[in-house]
C-alpha cells in the first residue's frame, strides 16, 4: 500500500497545473492611431500593447486588412465603403475599443497634362503638369518606369522633378496619396546630356579654382548652377566641355560637385573635392631651446591625424608629440640649427613661423672649483649650454638653491647655501640640467673660544676648546705665530698642545684641513727665566 501511494504522489507531481495557474496574454492597448483621418486607402498606424497575430481590426463594422505586423505597431488600410467609427482590435477573450477614425471623401485622382522637356539625361530637371496634385511634396509619388524620381517642388497642377541615376526611357507614374495614381500617355527619352567626367585638382583651399571637365556644359556661365555640396559656387568661366569654379571663401565643405544646366541636365561628380585648410601659425613656444625641448605652435588647421603632418626646422625633420586642431607640439631634433618652422598639414602649405626657433646646446657640466668650503664660498661652474641671463640658470646643492652670482654660456659662478654636501645640479631654461661628477663638500670652519693657560714656557701644555676641530688628528694643525705646537689630543670640542722650543707671545692659529683656519682672538703669552 505505501508503495502505491508514492506511485500516486509522482503522478500528481508529473500532471500538468491547472488552467486558472497559466500566465494569460493581457488583452491589447491601443494607445493612439496615425492618422486620425483620412479618405479609402489611407494607411494607418496602430500604437500599442500585447498586440497577437490571432487578432483582427475592424472599423466599426468593417474587417481592416493588417498591412505589416511589428510587436508594438500594426499598419492597416482604410478599404472602400468604409464608415467613420471606432478602431476595434478583436480577440478570443473579448473586443478593445481605440481611438476613433474619420473617413474623409476621396480626393480625385491625379491627372498628367504633359511634360517639359520631353527627352534629357541624368539630372535633368523635368515640369510635370496635370491636375490634382497634392501640395505637399511628400504626398507626392513619381516613378519614370519603376525608378523612383525626386520631387523637388509641387502644387496642385505641377510638379518638379528631377532624372535619378539608374532611369531609364519611361512614362512617368504619378502617385498622389489618397487620391490614387496616373501614368502619362507619353515616354520620357533619356539621353546622355549633362555629365562630369573628372575635375582638377581633386583637393584645395577655400579660393582654390578647380577645373571641371565632362559634356552637355553651356558657354553661357549664367545658365550654369554649379554646387560643391550644398554650397553654391561661382563659375569663372564655361565652355560646353569645362567650367572653371571657384571655392566658396566660407561655408564649403568636401563633397561631390552637381552641375545644374538651365534647360539642360544636371550631372554628379563620380567622386568628392576634399576642402582642406592651409594651416595658420599663430605663435611658438617656447622660442629656444635644446635638443628634446618640446616646442608648441598654436594657430588654426592643425587637424587630428599626425601622420598627415610634416614639420622640418631648416631642412631637419621633427617629430610631432601631440596634435589638436589648433596646436601641434614638436620636438627640436639633434643635429638641427636654428631657423624658422615650416609646417605642411595634409599636403597643404607649406607655412613659416613668424619667429625662429633659437636652437642652444644642452647644458653640460664639466668641472667645477673650489671643491670645498663652508656656506657663502663661491664657487665656478665651468660647461656649455649655461645661458648668460643669470635668472635662466637654476643651481642647487641637496635640494637647495644657490645663489647666481653671475652667468656666461660657459661658466657660472654660485654662492654655497646652508645645505648637506652632494653634487652641484644646474638646469637651465629649455636646456636641460647637469651635475657636477664630483660633490661638493659643505665645510664648517673651526672656531676657538678659549685656552687655557693664558701663560707659560716652553712645554707647557694648552688645552684650546672650541668647536669643529673634528676628530681626525692627521687633519688638524696647531700653531703658534709661525711655530707648529705638537698636538697630543683631539676631539670635536678641544685639542691638548705643547709650546715649542722658540715660540714667541703670539695668536694661536688653528687649521683644520678641508674645514677652514682660525686664529684666537686673545694672544697666548710665552713666559721667560
Amino acid at each position: 500500500m505505501k508503495g502505491l501511494a508514492r506511485f500516486a504522489c509522482a503522478l500528481a507531481l508529473l500532471a500538468p497545473a491547472p488552467a486558472a495557474a497559466q500566465v494569460r496574454q493581457p488583452l491589447p492597448v491601443v494607445q493612439r492611431i496615425e492618422p486620425t483621418s483620412g479618405p479609402p486607402g489611407t494607411l494607418v498606424a496602430l500604437i500599442g500593447r500585447y498586440f497577437d497575430p490571432e487578432q483582427t481590426v475592424h472599423l466599426g463594422a468593417t474587417p481592416l486588412v493588417v498591412q505589416s505586423r511589428l510587436p508594438n505597431r500594426w499598419t492597416v488600410t482604410i478599404p472602400a465603403g468604409a464608415a467613420s467609427g471606432e478602431i476595434e482590435v478583436r480577440t478570443e477573450r473579448g473586443n478593445v475599443r481605440g481611438p476613433r477614425f474619420r473617413v474623409t471623401e476621396a480626393a480625385p485622382a491625379p491627372v498628367i497634362a504633359g511634360f517639359s522637356p520631353s527627352t534629357g539625361a541624368v539630372g535633368s530637371e523635368v515640369l510635370i503638369r496635370g491636375e490634382h496634385f497634392s501640395p505637399r511634396v511628400a504626398d507626392n509619388q513619381v516613378f519614370l518606369g519603376e525608378t523612383p524620381v525626386v520631387v523637388r517642388t509641387a502644387n496642385p497642377t505641377e510638379l518638379r522633378v528631377v532624372v535619378p541615376e539608374g532611369a531609364t526611357s519611361a512614362p512617368f507614374r504619378v502617385v498622389v496619396l489618397g487620391a490614387g495614381e496616373v501614368t502619362s500617355a507619353e515616354t520620357f527619352a533619356l539621353g546622355a546630356g549633362t555629365t562630369i567626367a573628372s575635375f582638377a585638382p581633386a583637393f584645395g583651399a577655400p579660393g582654390a579654382r578647380v577645373v571641371l571637365r565632362g559634356t552637355g556644359f553651356d558657354a553661357r556661365a549664367p545658365r550654369v548652377r554649379v554646387y560643391l555640396g550644398e554650397a553654391r559656387v561661382r563659375v569663372r568661366r564655361a565652355t560646353p566641355t569645362e567650367l572653371e569654379v571657384e571655392v566658396p571663401a566660407r561655408g564649403a565643405g568636401s563633397g561631390r560637385w552637381l552641375v545644374d544646366v538651365q534647360g539642360g541636365g544636371r550631372a554628379y561628380s563620380a567622386s568628392a573635392f576634399d576642402v582642406r585648410h592651409v594651416p595658420v601659425i599663430r605663435a611658438m613656444d617656447p622660442e629656444f631651446g635644446a635638443p628634446g625641448v618640446r616646442v608648441t605652435l598654436t594657430g588654426e588647421h592643425f587637424g587630428g591625424d599626425v601622420r598627415l603632418v610634416r614639420a622640418l626646422l631648416g631642412e631637419t625633420p621633427m617629430a610631432v608629440r601631440d596634435l589638436a586642431d589648433d596646436r601641434v607640439v614638436l620636438e627640436i631634433p639633434e643635429g638641427a640649427a636654428s631657423g624658422p618652422i615650416s609646417l605642411t598639414v595634409n599636403e597643404m602649405g607649406p607655412v613659416t613661423s613668424r619667429a625662429e626657433l633659437r636652437v642652444v646646446p644642452r647644458v653640460t657640466v664639466e668641472g667645477f672649483s673650489p671643491r670645498n668650503g663652508g656656506p657663502g664660498t663661491e664657487v665656478t661652474i665651468l660647461g656649455r649650454g649655461f645661458s648668460p641671463t643669470a635668472a635662466l640658470n637654476t643651481v642647487t646643492l641637496s635640494g637647495r638653491p644657490c645663489e647666481v652670482v653671475r652667468a656666461a654660456v660657459d661658466a657660472i659662478v654660485v654662492r654655497i647655501p646652508e645645505a648637506n654636501s652632494g653634487p652641484l645640479v644646474v638646469a637651465v631654461t629649455n636646456a636641460g640640467e647637469s651635475r657636477t661628477p664630483q660633490p661638493f663638500v659643505v665645510t664648517e670652519a673651526p672656531s676657538i673660544a678659549s685656552f687655557s693657560p693664558e701663560r707659560g714656557g716652553p712645554g707647557t701644555e694648552v688645552t684650546i676648546t672650541g668647536t669643529n676641530f673634528g676628530a681626525r688628528a692627521g687633519l688638524v694643525e696647531v700653531r703658534l705665530g709661525d711655530r707648529l705646537m705638537e698636538l697630543r689630543r683631539v676631539t670635536p670640542t678641544e685639542l691638548t698642545v705643547i709650546v715649542p722650543a722658540g715660540a714667541t707671545t703670539g695668536r694661536i692659529r688653528v687649521t683644520v684641513r678641508l674645514q677652514g683656519t682660525v686664529l684666537s682672538s686673545r694672544t697666548f703669552t710665552v713666559a721667560t727665566e
